[in-house]
């Protein structure tokens, strides 16, 4: 149940749960904390996280382990505490795995620190030669950044190595039929009315406020063309197919293989609101409910 709360952004009502075994008199164990940990984490709650983390040991005899680790290190990350989480870091009784260098590189590219990125993703490299993940977080920090010679470098640094970038796929339910978008589908029998349909959502969206992240986009293009190539993302593609297609007063369910990009996001929260729907995407890392122009992960993902 924690862990479950946590993993579609309900911190608050995970911890609620926690506090209810401690009344209950119901012992935790380390997977019970690596859960209310991550709920601290992924809700922002810094000083609540640090306290539960701290008081382990003392309140039920429970050893950290490196989950544990890797929860606060992105716990602190996420909130900017960098610093503090290297500290962490360096007080860990055993040597951080590539989960917890991870961590630290999400961190840093979420607050763009690209010279502790490069140094964590540096380490990773060496314990999972073949995560491309790492290699695209990087990248994408580095395009962020204009940096298009160090974008070209770690192009051909997957090249060498063997590497390659996983595609990325997104799926929704109608009618008891599986649909898959990729992104700039071309394929699907019913893209010409979902081409038409986000157009029209992306003269709504900016109307309400959306502005397209292009900084996300890892080619050196104008931004005209990278507006055009994230308007058409996988997740995009499949929450208009959904509203589309699902009866209104249902859920539009979406699945993701990778992580949503932090544009899609924004656009997904401003598509909800603008038709009044519940849109449910579940991404590698998390679930988000978007709803009336909100994130049940309060955009701390």
């Amino acid at each position: 149940m924690i862990a479950g709360y946590a993993r579609h952004g309900f911190g608050k009502d995970a911890l609620n749960v926690f506090e209810s075994m401690k009344t209950a008199d119901i012992k935790p164990d380390d997977v019970t904390m690596v859960g209310v940990l991550s709920a601290c984490s992924h809700t922002g709650l810094v000083d609540r996280g640090t306290q539960y983390f701290y008081s382990m040991y003392q309140d039920y005899g429970i050893t950290a382990n490196s989950q544990h680790y890797t929860c606060m290190i992105d716990l602190l990350g996420r909130a900017g505490r960098l610093d503090d989480a290297q500290n962490l870091m360096k007080k860990m009784p055993f040597e951080p795995d590539a989960a917890t260098w991870g961590a630290l590189l999400g961190a840093s590219r979420i607050h763009g620190n690209t010279e502790l990125a490069e140094k964590a993703a540096e380490i990773i490299f060496t314990m999972e030669p073949d995560n491309s993940g790492m290699y695209v977080l990087l990248s994408n920090l580095y395009a962020a950044s204009g940096r298009w010679g160090d974008v070209s470098k770690m192009r051909l640094k997957m090249r060498d190595t063997g590497v390659r970038k996983i595609p990325g796929y997104s799926w929704v339910e109608v009618q008891n039929k599986i649909h898959t978008f990729s992104v700039g589908d071309s394929t699907h029998q019913d893209r010409g009315r979902i081409y038409a349909f986000l157009e029209e959502l992306d003269l709504l969206m900016k109307q309400d406020g959306y502005v397209c992240s292009t900084k996300l986009v890892l080619h050196d293009v104008d931004e005209e063309e990278k507006e055009h190539m994230l308007k058409y993302h996988s997740e995009k593609l499949a929450v208009a197919f959904g509203i589309l297609n699902i009866p209104v007063g249902r859920p539009i369910r979406v699945i993701k293989n990778l992580r949503v990009c932090a544009d899609c996001h924004t656009a997904i929260k401003h598509i909800s609101k603008i038709v009044g729907r519940l849109i449910i995407l579940r991404d590698s890392n998390r679930f988000h409910h978007f709803n009336g122009g909100v994130c049940s992960c309060g955009d701390y993902w």
